[in-house]
């Protein structure tokens, strides 16, 4: 990627991460000091509410969204947006319906409830698919982050990919081992302060070069309105909402933030202004892809190329801050590059730790195992997963993660629709043969409807057809009546 005049970049570079790196260090093991196992799990529930939401800013903008979104608006505008507006609705649920839940049973690991309201293997399958599609989406976000700071910085100092890979997990690995929650809490807010500097300075940087900016931002289109495609202003403002119901509200990783507030009202406050700051951070994101777009169209360089000839999306943005906008544009968009990377993955390993400790390990060994080992088993999880999207190969890696909730998320939808909304009882021993029934049927339909409905293609509306198959299996095939005490449970 480098080319010539560039040859200070890996040096700096290195420098600037190494500071941005040792600060975060430092402020983690000071947050750590003498971290019980309840500040591991929720932070002991003595949290700030507004630094959580500060917190979950850079938690909820990967490394993929900070170089994926922007080279989205290349060839679908703004319709990603449609998909933000559905992510507020999302939010409001979860504080409405959910949040109140988990503060009424005092829960650690949210799918404790499936457990409370269905029995064991409910619980069991819950986690499950959490884990499954929390380490495969923290892998293909790290993926790509850190492919590119290999290809801007460690290539140059000769490390390979694969040396790259394991350097970052490993940093992700150590300043979250310790705290857990009660530290990252303080450093999730650091991270997002330093990420909002930096869109917002690349952002000033590209308005200010930018031919025509305000032509640039307000051109692309927001809102599509053919039925037939996958974005279609309706699927993805609906299914924004679900997958953020799902990857939010029903997310280990995320509830054990919220849940390190100490009361319910700080958590919604926490949810609720959080709805309308991402609303904010994601226009500035589509936006800042508009002003790259119109750059590669009047200046003088050509965009990335991928190996099929086309316009590599994912590295419009870090093409073209390298090759045309300057030293501290560079050194800026590492910096927020790298705090994009480390927030995103570092909450993911408590919440793995947690809910494998919690809702998988029996409980005679839970005394045995300690959650710290379990964390670092998780870093080296991940780390096996980024290898094998590295050998696979992908094109655009947001599209690939939407995709994999949809399939992961739709058993936790309907297992917590049918325990919050219905008296209903499930056969808990069936659950995981129902989640595996409406995930392959999902998957079933996905790759068949174009040819069943002359070409029409499925968005983020899959999550949505696989909760609702997991549903409807349930009542058909595995639905008992309550007795006695679960009765009582379950008219509660």
């Amino acid at each position: 990627m480098l080319g010539t005049g560039l040859e200070w970049v890996p040096l700096w570079g290195l420098l600037a991460l190494g500071v941005y790196f040792s600060s975060l260090l430092a402020l983690s093991f000071y947050r750590a000091r003498s971290a019980t196992l309840s500040d591991y799990y929720i932070g002991s529930r003595n949290s700030t509410w507004w630094l959580v939401t500060l917190g979950m800013i850079s938690d909820s903008v990967s490394g993929v969204t900070f170089v994926s979104v922007p080279g989205s608006v290349f060839s679908q505008g703004y319709s990603y947006f449609q998909i933000v507006l559905g992510y507020f609705l999302g939010y409001l649920i979860i504080a409405k319906v959910l949040l109140p839940i988990y503060y009424q049973r005092n829960l650690i690991s949210i799918y404790s409830y499936l457990g409370e309201r269905f029995g064991p293997f409910a619980q069991k399958t819950a986690s499950v698919l959490f884990i499954s599609s929390r380490t495969f989406g923290s892998a293909a976000r790290l993926y790509i982050s850190v492919m590119i700071l290999h290809q801007v910085i460690f290539s140059g100092l000769g490390l390979t990919p694969g040396a790259s890979f394991t350097l970052s997990v490993g940093l992700i690995a150590l300043y979250t081992y310790k705290g857990g929650i009660k530290s990252l809490v303080w450093t999730e807010a650091y991270q997002s302060v330093i990420l909002l500097a930096a869109i917002g300075f690349l952002f000033a940087v590209l308005w200010a070069s930018a031919h025509d900016p305000m032509s640039a931002v307000t051109t692309p289109r927001i809102f599509f309105t053919d039925p037939g495609k996958p974005n279609f202003f309706l699927k993805q403002i609906f299914g924004g909402m679900l997958i953020t119901c799902a990857m939010n509200g029903l997310d280990q990783n995320i509830m054990q933030m919220n849940l390190s507030c100490p009361r319910l009202r700080d958590a919604q406050k926490n949810m609720v202004t959080l709805a309308f700051v991402m609303v904010i951070v994601n226009f500035v994101f589509v936006a800042l892809g508009a002003l790259v777009r119109q750059h590669y169209f009047t200046a003088p360089i050509a965009p990335p190329l991928n190996s099929a000839g086309g316009i590599a999306l994912d590295r419009t943005l870090s093409h073209l801050t390298l090759t045309l906008l300057g030293k501290s544009a560079v050194m800026t968009f590492i910096i927020g590059l790298s705090a994009a990377t480390f927030s995103s993955a570092g909450t993911i390993l408590p919440a793995i730790a947690s809910s494998i400790e919690i809702d998988l390990l029996p409980s005679r060994l839970r005394n045995r195992i300690p959650v710290r080992l379990v964390h670092g088993l998780a870093a080296i999880l991940i780390l096996g997963l980024i290898f094998l999207i590295d050998w696979i190969g992908t094109k655009s890696l947001i599209d690939l993660v939407l995709r994999c909730s949809g399939y992961t998320y739709g058993p936790l939808i309907g297992l917590f629709g049918l325990g919050i909304f219905t008296r209903i009882r499930l056969r808990h021993r069936h659950v995981p043969l129902l989640s595996c029934f409406s995930i392959a049927t999902t998957a079933w339909i996905d790759f068949s409807i174009s040819r069943w409905f002359h070409g029409y293609q499925l968005g983020v509306e899959l999550i949505a057809i696989n909760a609702l198959l997991f549903v409807g299996a349930g009542l058909m095939f595995s639905r008992e009546r309550p007795s006695g005490p679960e009765a009582s449970f379950a008219n509660a």
